[in-house]
């Protein structure tokens, strides 16, 4: 069966002195019992409660501090940075405090993308799995509205809500049974029930509901990969895994006709959260420029990959996610986790997503 994976609140408003931090105390209060009301009658809860800001403020260590209990009960994201000389120790702050925030490429250069690819180096040397709280926005595109963490972003003045789904295995059952129209119809049955909480909960709070993000995402035993290998009918990296990925896509925009959706609605292939895709990079047959190239057709791109340390490397394949970014018009979030001294076949701790496999660039 299909699970609600976050409910997001994208929270615009603007900070007020002091008082902001009781406010947003008071609101996801308010946002608990929302939650709580929809569940005594529907038997139905996200599996995290999360929160994103827009723009990451220039004083962004009060925020830290402010929030740091909060952090035990939602995940928070901090909003976008820009490239700026702090970058490096910003982003150190921001994961050690297991709180998320994303970096825009303001512009596809070799300078830009190794400014981000060094900070990123610096990031993980302390800790391999602050990588999985930073993330790329490649296209340089403001105030994304997705539940999807680190890219989660909210519009300035404006606050709203968002939903995702747990549901790969769900689909591939569908789809083995019932084929393709078997697969579009479950994709539109979750992404309804999943778009009824998020319109309940925006009643409660009196606020917005952007839609649903009906991206095909995993968690561990729940398989993207397993899916798209089952409609694509071959494993990944043969010829035709692309076209089975681009059927899901299609699938999922056709059941996206009449939902109120937000975000990627793409099929995502993060290494580190997918037990499937972990065994195939395992194999040695994954590399993050093959990812990076799946990206000319979904999501999937460059997510929760572990590339041994490479300063240049890392800075190429974000502007090689950028280009498709651009051709495709539409945002693609990176996350590379290059790591020093290790190799392709090696295993690297992500802290709450196990060890997970190098794999080349």
């Amino acid at each position: 069966m299909y699970s609600i994976r976050a409910l997001t609140v994208h929270y615009g408003k603007p900070r007020k002195g002091s008082s902001f931090k009781e406010e947003v105390e008071s609101f996801l209060y308010k946002l608990q019992e929302a939650v709580d009301n929809y569940k005594s009658v529907h038997n139905i809860r996200p599996g995290t409660l999360r929160i994103a800001f827009p723009s990451f403020p220039s004083d962004y260590e009060g925020l830290l501090r402010d929030f740091e209990d909060l952090a035990d009960d939602f995940l928070i994201n901090l909003g976008q940075m820009k490239l700026n000389a702090g970058l490096g120790d910003a982003l150190r702050d921001v994961a050690s405090s297991s709180m998320f925030s994303s970096i825009l490429l303001s512009e596809s250069t070799w300078d830009a993308a190794v400014k981000i690819s060094k900070a990123l180096h610096s990031l993980v040397a302390e800790d391999p799995s602050y990588g999985a709280n930073v993330g790329v926005n490649t296209l340089n595109y403001n105030y994304f509205i997705t539940p999807y963490f680190p890219l989660a972003s909210a519009i300035p003045g404006e606050v709203g809500v968002s939903v995702c789904l747990t549901y790969p295995n769900y689909l591939s059952g569908s789809y083995l049974k019932n084929g393709y129209e078997g697969l579009v119809a479950s994709i539109r049955e979750a992404g309804e029930k999943a778009l009824e909480m998020g319109e309940f909960v925006s009643k409660e709070l009196g606020v917005k509901c952007y839609g649903v993000d009906l991206s095909v995402s995993p968690w561990m035993e729940e398989s993207s990969l397993g899916l798209v290998e089952a409609v694509s009918g071959v494993r990944l990296t043969r010829p035709g895994f692309a076209s089975g990925l681009k059927r899901v896509n299609d699938a999922i925009l056709e059941a996206s006709n009449g939902i109120k959706t937000t975000g990627f609605n793409e099929v995502m292939l993060p290494i580190a959260e997918d037990s499937r895709l972990k065994a195939r990079a395992s194999e040695g047959e994954v590399s993050a420029r093959y990812l990076a190239m799946l990206s000319g057709v979904c999501l999937a791109g460059l997510d929760l990959a572990v590339v041994p340390s490479d300063v240049d490397g890392v800075a190429g394949l974000i502007l090689d996610a950028g280009a498709y970014s651009k051709t495709k018009k539409r945002v693609l979030g990176v996350r590379i986790i290059p790591v020093d001294g290790v190799e392709p076949g090696d295993k690297v701790d992500l802290g709450r997503f196990g060890f997970t496999p190098v794999i080349a660039i």
